[in-house]
């Protein structure tokens, strides 16, 4: 049984969202986030680099330990870029684990098509590695797209013979964007952000509700490099996949999860019933979130 506190939030997005549930707009691509000017607090250390020409943030404790560094990508359906929510997000990172956080500031916008997301990252990540950061000192976090872009430029890590991280941590992974799995009707009426008003039927909606994003441009949208759910993981570190019950890309979840388990991938997926999408972002005001935080942080410690 979810808490209280939970079933308030739910209803609070699906109140907000319905304007664009109604008619199936992306919300990313519908919603505007201003990215102000970001000022860390005195207790951390911020700076801004470029790897390989790609944006990146590294924000770390004054007294952090650098026995590990997350690499951090941010989600945003392609179109939102890194601001301030996320930043807030590689803070909490940073606080749980103890380990400087790198965010890629990889391009967004609503003309761009695949592969523009991965090339950024890949080159950032392997800048990164050139100007001396050791894969085996590497954990990857990604939520939602982000969790995407992180599988996919491991993809291309390992298909040229470069090390892998540690470990991956997905958190709500958008990773099939040929949306084939069977929760985007199970979950049609039940997720609060993306799901159909109760006066509209599937039978009707299903190709909006199955939300084929235009980046995928002309590529066939069951390439590994764009839907990692259709992936081969051989060779892949241990991984955390945290989903909701109740998103409508549930499936997602359950298709990376098998695909790894197919490769012998030590991964563990947990879902938690009655959870939205990214509901990990509202800690410390949901008890939910508050779990899933713990136990990233033991994934992370145990690495």
């Amino acid at each position: 049984m979810i808490s209280s506190g939970a079933k308030i939030v739910k209803a609070l997005i699906r109140a907000y969202t319905y304007r664009y549930r109604k008619r199936q707009l992306s919300l990313s691509r519908s919603l505007r986030f201003k990215n102000t000017l970001y000022k860390a607090p005195k207790s951390y250390i911020y700076r801004v680099l470029t790897f390989d020409g790609i944006r990146a943030e590294i924000l770390s404790r004054k007294l952090c330990s650098h026995e590990r560094t997350i690499v951090h990508f941010h989600g945003g359906g392609a179109t939102v870029g890194m601001n301030n929510f996320y930043r807030r997000i590689a803070r909490k990172i940073c606080d749980l684990t103890g380990y400087p956080v790198i965010s890629i500031d990889y391009r967004t916008g609503k003309d761009l098509v695949h592969p523009a997301l991965l090339d950024d990252c890949y080159r950032a990540y392997k800048g990164m590695i050139e100007a001396g950061l050791g894969p085996a000192n590497v954990i990857m976090i990604g939520d939602s797209m982000g969790a995407n872009l992180m599988f996919s430029v491991c993809f291309r890590l390992r298909d040229e013979g470069v090390a892998l991280p540690v470990g991956t941590i997905a958190v709500s992974p958008y990773v099939d964007l040929s949306a084939s799995g069977d929760s985007y009707r199970k979950n049609c009426y039940a997720d609060p952000s993306y799901s159909l008003p109760k006066n509209q039927k599937f039978e009707e909606r299903e190709q909006a509700i199955r939300r084929i994003s235009p980046y995928c441009g002309n590529t066939d949208r069951q390439n590994p490099y764009l839907s990692p759910a259709f992936g081969d993981y051989t060779g892949f570190p241990a991984a955390l996949i945290q989903v909701g019950s109740c998103e409508l890309s549930e499936s997602d979840s359950d298709m990376l999860y098998d695909r790894m388990l197919r490769a012998g991938v030590p991964v563990t997926l947990h879902k938690y019933d009655g959870m939205f999408h990214d509901f990990q972002y509202f800690a410390p005001f949901l008890k939910e979130s508050n779990v899933a935080w713990s136990e990233i942080r033991r994934f992370v410690k145990k690495l």
